[in-house]
């Protein structure tokens, strides 16, 4: 505790991804040579080792920024709020740990556009629960969000996940990092104890970082009128990782022609998917493909079983036993699981486009109006066959038609593939299915 509080640390075991990353799949692999930690330091609101923000291109297209602690040269863990059993010790981030969802598209000049909004973060600067079994730390919340921990802990159980303490509110922060491209020169943000201050961006990416203590009354940034929430908060954790700048204490960005972007006041409609979008975008050069191009028959198939086992994404039924490396899917609605699957015409080489899987279900009481099978996240070669499994639920039986499509990037954009967010394209109908669900069986 004595070399924690003096800002001193002995080096600890690293940080790794909890999932193997593939080069070829979700953000990647960090490209070597890429890998630069940027000369941002800021210190903690409680004293110790200053905060900083690594940056690196991936295999998949990607530009993304992490934050840690800074030691050793590069940015990392401490051992406290619950880390690394509180060992006391610092423990570097590996390069291809992604867990701020800090990364987005990278333009033609080789820019990267992403801000991330990160609250209730621990000073520890664990991001995440129990990643890679690092432990951590849960945010105290109000009592809404403490039903769904609850709901989140018995769930844990079941899963063999391992419950966390809770975190202290003194030991919590609120975090503004990211990339506004070269053209940005300065970020202006509200303090806690209320005025307002100016940093320079820093390289020609423009980053910038700004670490604040969680407010527990009150909100940084302006409330509604009316409003009764006592924090600014859309999420404990974090969000897409969008191009455009998020509500919060950030109050503008100034360009160098001299233009002042002012950012949306949270719960605003401009404020949904962020405002100040990336100035300076220069969209890379890539085909778009046709309708004919990408049409090819789709096929559905039913996969009818008492248990179903997954693995990450991967859905099996598992019958007479749990195959490895899977984990029995906990009862709950009774689902039937289908296979939608297609020859692929148009190749996917990054993660600038994808394909997805939508369905609308018959109208009926307590129906969902639909579901989705997608995104693809991961490569795909052209005349590769794509298969994709999804749950559909007994209680909707009837006719359920579906089409699957191909969306581009257009724009500056975050790594989660979600149409409609910024800089996603429309969608391009690949082909069409139907099928229908039968009712539950006995």
């Amino acid at each position: 505790v004595g070399l924690g509080a003096a800002g001193v640390f002995h080096r600890g075991t690293a940080l790794g991804p909890s999932i193997a990353p593939s080069p070829s799949a979700a953000e990647g692999v960090a490209i070597a040579g890429s890998v630069r930690l940027l000369p941002l330091r800021v210190p903690d609101p409680g004293g110790g080792l200053p905060w900083g923000m690594r940056l690196a291109r991936t295999t998949r297209g990607l530009t993304c920024v992490d934050v840690g602690r800074v030691d050793f040269g590069t940015i990392g863990v401490l051992g406290q709020d619950g880390a690394f059993r509180d060992d006391g010790r610092f423990h570097p981030i590996s390069a291809n740990v992604f867990n701020n969802l800090g990364c987005g598209t990278t333009d033609a000049r080789g820019d990267g556009f992403v801000n991330v909004h990160l609250q209730n973060q621990p000073a520890s600067a664990l991001a995440g629960l129990g990643e890679a079994g690092a432990g951590g730390c849960e945010p105290a919340e109000d009592q809404q969000l403490q039903r769904l921990l609850r709901m989140r802990r018995r769930l844990a159980l079941r899963l063999h996940a391992p419950q966390l303490p809770t975190c202290r509110q003194a030991d919590m922060r609120e975090i503004y990092s990211g990339l506004l491209g070269p053209d940005a020169r300065s970020v202006t943000y509200r303090l806690p104890g209320g005025g307002q201050r100016t940093i320079a961006t820093v390289g020609t990416q423009g980053a910038y970082l700004i670490v604040l203590p969680q407010a527990t009354s009150g909100c940084i940034a302006p409330s509604l009128p009316g409003s009764s929430a006592q924090r600014c908060s859309y999420g404990s954790r974090g969000d897409t990782g969008a191009p455009e700048v998020p509500a919060g204490a950030i109050s503008a960005v100034t360009y160098r022609d001299g233009h002042v972007c002012h950012v949306a006041a949270p719960g605003t409609r401009a404020s949904m998917f962020g405002s100040c979008p990336p100035v300076g975008y220069v969209a890379p050069l890539a085909p778009k493909p046709t309708p004919a191009e990408l049409a090819t028959p789709i096929s559905v198939s039913e996969l009818p079983a008492r248990h179903y086992c997954a693995k990450g994404a991967a859905l099996t039924p598992c019958e007479h036993g749990v195959p490895a490396g899977y984990r029995r899917v906990p009862g709950g609605q009774p689902s039937l699981l289908v296979q939608v699957s297609f020859t692929a015409r148009v190749a996917i080489t990054g993660s600038g486009s994808w394909y997805e899987t939508e369905m609308s279900f018959s109208h009926r009481p307590g129906c969902t109006s639909g579901g989705s099978g997608g995104p693809t996240d991961f490569d795909i070669r052209a005349g590769e066959r794509v298969a994709q499994r999804m749950f559909v639920p007994y209680t909707c039986p009837g006719l359920v038609r579906g089409t699957v499509s191909y969306v581009p990037t257009v724009g500056a954009a975050g790594a989660m593939a979600v149409t409609g967010l910024p800089g996603q394209g429309k969608p391009i109908l690949v082909g069409r299915f139907s099928f229908t669900i039968p009712g539950a069986p006995g």
